[in-house]
């Protein structure tokens, strides 16, 4: 059986009752992957007590969007929180024990530059595949300062965040983790935020206009450099650490904004986040912000994935949702990976897959995560239809964690990796994937 076909099977194969995966026949014609050279802007040499050194490098792949009316060749990029360094990875990376490092708390993270300021970059792509860095717009509040990205409280809902010499770093109430970026015809932007998670109007220079949060959430933020608005559905409280709002789209009429989680909500705790392939997509009106449909995604498992062979448990957790553009209003390209390995989907977003408002009550039992999907199903609730673009295993050369993708044209895209700001050496990589057929019609 030929790989293709071996991949198809999997992936019928493993999808529970309800999902719905098709892929692309074997003869149809192969996409075209032309890399494109993208500069890696330094950061510097950090040095560690103990005498460890780490070149680290700007991350810009956390997010790519293009909107039609931008430059000819402009894509807009972004950065997360900065340099950071799980606290459980420290002797590995570092050579560090967890106590050394973190006070003994494996679930913190190390902030390496805590001063670091989240920003956008726009990159020009010249007709000669180089692209070129020419607007930066670091993130702001109203009154001119700097954002970080670091958490907003320690109050166990936020990763607790520390110095290089293992000192607790104070909480930053403007602190933003973004991961997901589009930009509107009159130059103001929408970020999707990791904590919360939430969602940030940014106006065309860099200034946080407002932040959408979780209801019951805003005391959380309550003296951040800019206006909160406790607007998105309480059940948001339930995220799991570093699994926020990761992935964000634009209707092509600029009326919706779509957002979806990077995995599934710890409903009712956080085995049932590791184990579930429910994964929740919002439609939000832009304008009011007002959430007008709730839709389920369901996550390949775990297993499918061929290409993530490194001898760490093979969780379900591990299968996240980066990135997704709109072709259409309510359809969707969503990039949805593991470290080493990503798929590119369409979507089709239709009522049959419309989550319940019931279901976003978290005192209701069972809850959405914790369902499978034969329960679901009986309560009216399927997932989304799954066509496959393409796998990055069958595509040689491309990157690992690809998390930033750009529509370009009607059978083209552009894919970005993050590089970690380049903890573990890894460069910044671009590439212009040109699909056989087109994918806007």
């Amino acid at each position: 059986m030929a790989a293709a076909s071996i991949l198809g099977f999997l992936l019928l194969f493993s999808a529970p009752l309800g999902a719905q995966v098709e892929t692309q026949p074997e003869s149809r014609p192969k996409p075209v992957i032309t890399p494109i050279q993208v500069p890696n802007l330094s950061l510097g040499v950090v040095i560690f007590p103990n005498g460890k050194a780490i070149n680290l490098s700007v991350g810009t792949g956390s997010s790519a969007y293009r909107n039609p009316n931008d430059l000819p060749g402009r894509v807009w990029l972004l950065t997360d929180r900065g340099p950071n360094i799980e606290c459980g990875e420290a002797r590995r990376i570092l050579g560090l024990e967890g106590d050394q490092a973190c006070a003994g708390n494996r679930m913190g993270r190390i902030f390496p530059l805590p001063g670091f300021v989240p920003s956008i970059y726009a990159a020009d792509i010249g007709p000669d595949n180089t692209a070129r860095i020419s607007v930066y717009l670091p993130l702001k509040g109203k009154s001119g300062k700097p954002l970080s990205g670091r958490p907003p409280q320690v109050n166990g809902r936020y990763e607790s965040a520390y110095a290089i010499d293992g000192k607790a770093l104070p909480p930053d109430p403007s602190g933003v983790d973004p991961e997901g970026l589009v930009r509107v015809s009159d130059g103001t932007f929408w970020i999707a935020d990791e904590l919360g998670p939430s969602l940030l109007q940014v106006a065309s220079d860099g200034t946080v206009l407002k932040r959408l949060v979780p209801q019951g959430l805003q005391n959380d933020f309550k003296d951040a450099d800019y206006e909160v608005v406790p607007s998105l559905p309480p059940i948001l409280r339930y995220r799991a650490l570093n699994r926020g709002f990761e992935a964000l789209a634009l209707s092509p009429d600029e009326k919706f904004l779509y957002a979806m989680l990077q995995g599934p909500l710890a409903n009712p705790d956080i085995e049932t986040a590791r184990r579930s392939r429910h994964v929740r997509l919002w439609k939000i009106a832009r304008e009011t912000g007002e959430v007008v449909g709730e839709y389920f995604y369901q996550t390949d498992d775990i297993n499918s994935y061929t290409g993530e062979v490194d001898g760490r448990e093979r969780v379900q957790s591990r299968v996240l949702l980066s990135e997704m553009a709109a072709i259409a209003e309510d359809q969707l390209l969503v990039l949805e990976r593991v470290d080493r390995h990503a798929r590119f989907y369409t979507v089709q977003l239709t009522d049959e897959n419309r989550v319940p408002r019931l279901l976003d009550n978290p005192e209701y039992g069972p809850g959405f995560e914790w369902m499978d999907a034969a329960q679901l199903a009986l309560r009216g609730v399927l997932p989304l239809t799954k066509t496959l673009v393409l796998d990055s295993e069958m595509t040689p050369g491309l990157p690992a964690k690809i998390e930033g993708l750009a529509i370009t044209g009607p059978n083209e895209f552009i894919i970005i990796n993050d590089n970690d700001f380049g903890v573990d050496g890894v460069r910044t990589q671009m590439f212009r994937v040109t699909l056989p057929q087109p994918l806007i019609r």
